[in-house]
């Protein structure tokens, strides 16, 4: 008991200032701010746009949504260059092909929360679910009787994938940072409650992973976001030839647990969002006790997404610098 508390112990030292604030004040430096979310992403502003969803047409939403798109492309130049930016390197440094993809990537996005919108107003959305593909992957990793973490990237609509589980009788926890305000999480919260999603918040106490740790040795399935860590949870791997900071939070969670790491991705296809599992990236537990086994499994996560990010690179949203200098 004293050396599974222990466990649990350096696991939540792995991630101290887990719930560390998201957005910039407006007196920071201007690249601080920039390496925040925009403005934009507000409590506000999110709650107009689920008002309006309710009340206008969804094709007239997402019209409206693909005009301010183009517009926002036209007048953010420095948020559009930080978008550029992250996709040179998938595109062999080819910044026409980068700025060709970004200025899509805008409309993409803009249609991916135009159909966010109308799953958090507790709107109709199984008609936005596609094809899916990898199903048996999922399968045998929950015969296994572990827990099983999906990992995936910021690509599609990673928030649908929770329906897509619930519907075949998964139960799902997904591990969140705190919205900018507290009004903004738990709007988040009940709208994957409607679906029997349960969210586990990490918050200023890294402590709260001790509870994920419990899950997955219980046999639970829990989501888990690979691409876009706090400095605390970063660790270096290689994507596309360059450095980049990924979670170590999926690795530690194997190293604690013993769960099944299943790599899975929700991108938009003709008639909506296609579920896609992948094989089960395997690992030896044992060797996670050393940081290196640690960094080398995040790089064996990531590179299974890399062939999917080229795939789908105008829905691989990132609106803040990733690379590392």
């Amino acid at each position: 008991m004293f050396k599974k508390n222990l466990q649990f112990v350096e696991t939540a030292r792995a991630f101290p200032n887990a719930g560390a604030a998201i957005s910039a004040p407006e007196s920071a430096p201007r690249q601080t701010r920039l390496s925040a979310p925009s403005s934009l992403y507000r409590q506000e502003f999110w709650m107009i746009g689920i008002w309006i969803i309710r009340v206008i047409p969804r094709k007239i939403c997402a019209l409206f949504a693909l005009i301010f798109a183009s517009l926002y492309w036209t007048v953010a130049r420095s948020r559009r260059e930080i978008v550029i930016q992250n996709l040179l390197p998938a595109t062999g440094g080819n910044r026409n092909e980068a700025t060709r993809v970004a200025k899509k990537l805008f409309h993409q996005f803009a249609r991916k929360i135009v159909d966010l919108w109308q799953y958090e107003a507790g709107m109709p959305i199984l008609q936005l679910q596609a094809e899916s593909s990898g199903w048996e992957h999922f399968v045998k990793a929950n015969e296994s009787g572990r827990g099983v973490l999906l990992v995936t990237p910021h690509l599609g609509n990673w928030e649908f994938g929770g329906p897509w589980l619930t519907r075949r009788g998964v139960p799902l926890h997904v591990i969140t940072m705190a919205e900018p305000g507290k009004d903004f999480t738990q709007l988040r919260q009940a709208s994957r409650a409607r679906w029997n999603i349960e969210t586990v918040v990490i918050g200023g106490d890294p402590f709260a992973f001790v509870e994920i740790i419990r899950l997955l040795e219980s046999g639970a399935t829990v989501a888990l976001l690979m691409d876009r860590p706090s400095p605390a949870t970063a660790i270096d791997v290689e994507l596309f030839g360059k450095t980049f900071p990924a979670s170590v939070a999926a690795t530690e969670l194997a190293r604690a647990s013993g769960c099944v790491l299943l790599p899975v991705y929700l991108p938009r296809v003709a008639n909506g969002y296609a579920a896609r599992v992948l094989p089960e990236i395997p690992y030896e537990r044992s060797a996670l006790r050393d940081r290196v086994a640690r960094q080398q499994l995040t790089q064996e996560i990531m590179r299974a997404f890399e062939p999917v990010i080229r795939e789908h690179l105008d829905q691989w949203y990132h609106f803040v610098p990733v690379w590392k200098e």
